[in-house]
């Protein structure tokens, strides 16, 4: 697998070999364009340095709710590339596995390790198809989907609740998640949170089935 890493204006390109029976793994950094059209990841020097450090995972760096919105480590393809079906499924893998370092891959979260989405603050934990995973909080203020757009998805979320209190609206109506309790969302259901309290509610995220 040949990838791209753009930092700023220069351009890097990896080149990953799977482990054979005859030889080990091997990834090579090389300082250039990718010569064969393929995709790549652009960001900035300080996010990288984040990330190389463990204040920030690559997924979470990635995190928008709109393909419009900006963030700060990002995807994109060369020209004369051309996805395939499987795709997403590599982009995953990529995201995840070339990102977080060392075994095993220990994924840092906290309410100082997110980054705003949907209204919310969020650190992802790991993505592949048909599965996301996240630690969410809702501070106070913050109204978490409370974009149209953004208030239902077509597949199944769990949202267990592991910290603080808050208010969950599911179409239309009023209820309270707090630590110790946890709520299945079907596909279709509008759900927004908000929080009036000092202190954030917590949670992880669980979407999962397919067009997750």
């Amino acid at each position: 697998m040949i990838f791209g890493i753009k930092v700023g204006d220069d351009f890097w390109h990896v080149d990953a070999k799977a482990k054979s029976t005859n030889a080990a793994a091997e990834v090579t950094l090389i300082f250039g364009k990718p010569t064969t059209p393929t995709f790549y990841f652009y960001t900035d020097l300080e996010t990288l340095k984040k990330i190389e450090k463990g204040e920030l995972n690559a997924l979470t760096a990635s995190a928008k709710a709109f393909e419009t919105d900006f963030a700060p480590f990002d995807v994109d393809v060369m020209d004369g590339y051309q996805p395939d079906e499987h795709f997403m499924d590599t982009l995953f893998s990529v995201y995840f596995h070339f990102w977080t370092k060392g075994f095993p891959e220990v994924i840092p979260y906290g309410l100082d390790l997110t980054r705003l989405t949907h209204g919310a603050q969020a650190s992802i934990f790991y993505y592949q198809t048909g599965f996301r995973s996240a630690y969410v909080a809702v501070k106070k203020g913050q109204h978490a989907n409370e974009n149209d757009d953004s208030k239902s998805n077509p597949f199944p979320t769990l949202l267990i609740a592991i910290g603080g209190e808050g208010k969950a609206i599911l179409n239309g109506q009023e209820y309270i998640l707090k630590k110790g309790s946890a709520i299945l969302i079907p596909p279709g259901v509008n759900h927004e949170f908000l929080n009036e309290n000092k202190e954030p509610l917590e949670c992880i995220l669980l979407m999962f089935g397919k067009g997750a």
